[in-house]
């Protein structure tokens, strides 16, 4: 038997495509480390949708915060495929923290990494033009998720317009509006319903090009 699934009997646990791990506002007693799948962690806004925070892989984590603040959740957390977890209690978190240094060395790297992630969600979403909002928002995704492929840049994670939609918070046919101006400028196309950037520098020029518009008026 291979560690991975010794380790896996011993604390694992399994969700099933669209399973709820846990939702915003229950409280928390367990953190998570992905062994494989997808799992999507979402907020409520207060319009009623479901902002897309981020979508996380084999060998990440999370739910931390709420064994090491003991708050409620901050966020929802949605298996996307079928994904098995690693399951760790407070118990087993401090154990894990006290017996190895690196751990906590890794956990405090994912902060910091979430942390600038939030701090450039929440700068995307200041701006107040709504194309540049989407442009920021659809480069925001490439640096995190982007692959290049012949074609352009394909995400590996799905992005959909009902997926930019909710990442921007903008309702779903102004969304498509702007997208389909961006597609008629040739930053970005629709490989079936999946959104791809035609390159990274088509898109940061046309995001440049909306600030200065922006600045000197249409």
């Amino acid at each position: 038997m291979s560690s991975e699934q010794e380790v896996f009997e011993k604390y694992g646990r399994l969700y099933n495509s669209n399973d709820v791990v846990f939702r915003e506002g229950d409280v928390g007693a367990e953190m998570y480390i992905i062994q494989s799948g997808k799992i999507m962690i979402t907020k409520q806004l207060k319009s009623g949708e479901e902002k897309t925070l981020a979508v996380l892989g084999p060998g990440d984590s999370f739910g931390e915060m709420a064994i090491i603040d003991k708050d409620v959740r901050s966020a929802n957390a949605i298996a996307m495929e079928s994904s098995r977890l690693i399951v760790l209690d407070e118990d087993l978190f401090e154990a894990h923290i006290q017996t190895n240094p690196k751990i906590v060395k890794k956990i405090l790297k994912i902060l910091s990494s979430r942390l600038r992630d939030a701090n450039q969600q929440i700068a995307a979403l200041m701006i107040k033009n709504d194309k540049r909002l989407v442009a920021n928002t659809i480069l925001l995704v490439v640096h995190k998720h982007g692959q290049d492929g012949v074609d352009g840049i394909h995400m590996d994670i799905p992005f959909t317009v009902s997926d930019l939609s909710n990442r921007c918070g903008l309702d779903l046919a102004k969304t498509q509006e702007i997208v389909d101006k961006t597609i008629n400028a040739r930053v970005i196309k629709m490989s079936g319903d999946s959104i791809v950037v035609t390159s990274l520098d088509n898109l940061e020029k046309f995001i440049k090009f909306l600030e200065m518009q922006e600045l000197f008026g249409e």
